[in-house]
């Protein structure tokens, strides 16, 4: 299991992590104190703060095979 990101996300705000090989949206692993929308773009994975009043802070891992 790798970090691929971890940082905070401000209201409405997003995190982009980059795409590596072929990974999908399946491969990962997102751990998070709060709510969060993650979508699969061709060139980045998106996780974005779905929070309506608050910061999130996120990690993001890829899953262990």
């Amino acid at each position: 299991m790798a970090i691929l990101k971890e940082g905070g996300i401000p209201i409405g705000r997003m995190l982009f992590i980059p795409k590596d090989g072929t990974l999908s949206k399946n491969d990962l692993e997102i751990e998070s104190n709060g709510q969060y929308q993650l979508m699969e773009r061709p060139d980045c994975f998106v996780v974005k703060n779905a929070e309506c009043c608050r910061s999130i802070m996120v990690t993001v891992k890829t899953k262990e095979a």
